[in-house]
């Protein structure tokens, strides 16, 4: 009797038993498919979050890009920025409105706007200018600092030029530096004029007016005679020098053996002729006396 019974409580625990773990595993799959929405809604907000990022730099992006058209426009636009006062400085032979002519329309343009690179790179282009500085001065100024070249010689061709140091053709002759000396090259034109030979030529007769024999009379013309021969004239034409261009060097090195010599007779003198090797010719005023001094050779 008791066996029966015990067989009964153990079929009913069974089924109980059974009946818990199919309620697991619903509670299971239950819990399984509520976390799968939970999933999908996650990634659907990540994405949303790309999204307005996205959009939020796209419109910070359209906002700097709006405000630097409307400062830029403001800028190149307003009658506030218009150019009104233009000033040089560094110009002595050159003229303001010389300059300004050179340059172009300056007054009334915009102060940003302006191109400041083409109006230096204008102004080098002038004969006269060396180098060249432009720069803005708020709210409408334009300063320019010039650096000019300087007369060093006039060179004649069928009119009289100023050249520099350089050998560069300035303009034609001005009245304040007929001073200068002259360089006479006849048959050439100013626009196939080569200053190299002329640069030497003038270094040449710098170095013969740095001594005493030409102190009272310096030479101030030189006309090249050719592709070789240079001659040299005294201010008061009553001397002349004859050299070889390719020789410079060397006959002024003659020049000063016999300069003792020279001196002693320098009233005499009518040319002195320095193209020869080894040997310094010396013409007097009378015609028909000449000397030849032999010159040592290194």
């Amino acid at each position: 009797m008791d066996f029966a019974i015990a067989g009964q409580k153990s079929s009913s625990v069974a089924w109980e038993d059974l009946r818990s773990e199919r309620k697991k595993k619903q509670r299971r799959g239950g819990d399984l498919n509520k976390k799968a929405p939970s999933k999908k809604s996650a990634r659907d907000f990540s994405w949303a979050r790309i999204l307005f990022e996205l959009a939020s730099k796209l419109f910070l992006a359209g906002v700097v890009i709006y405000l630097l058209y409307a400062s830029y426009n403001f800028l190149t636009s307003d009658p506030r920025f218009q150019i009104t006062d233009v000033t040089f400085s560094g110009n002595h032979a050159l003229l303001e409105n010389q300059l300004l002519e050179w340059l172009g329309q300056v007054h009334g343009e915009n102060l940003f706007a302006y191109d400041l690179s083409r109006a230096s790179e204008r102004l080098a282009e002038h004969p006269w200018v060396l180098s060249a500085s432009v720069q803005r001065k708020f709210p409408q100024k334009i300063q320019i600092e010039l650096t000019e070249r300087v007369p060093y010689a006039r060179i004649k061709f069928e009119k009289v030029f100023l050249m520099d140091n350089f050998g560069v053709i300035l303009s034609e002759e001005k009245p304040e530096y007929r001073n200068l000396p002259l360089i006479v090259q006849p048959g050439v034109k100013p626009e196939n004029f080569s200053g190299e030979r002329v640069i030497q030529s003038l270094k040449t007769m710098h170095y013969f007016n740095k001594l005493s024999f030409f102190e009272k009379n310096p030479l101030d013309i030189a006309e090249l005679k050719g592709h070789s021969r240079i001659i040299f004239s005294t201010r008061n034409r009553d001397l002349q020098i004859q050299m070889s261009m390719e020789t410079l060097t060397e006959g002024f090195k003659k020049f000063m053996i016999v300069l003792d010599t020279l001196e002693d007779d320098a009233v005499k003198i009518q040319m002195i002729d320095l193209s020869f090797k080894d040997q310094v010719v010396v013409r007097d005023r009378i015609p028909s006396h000449s000397t030849s001094m032999k010159t040592p050779t290194n």
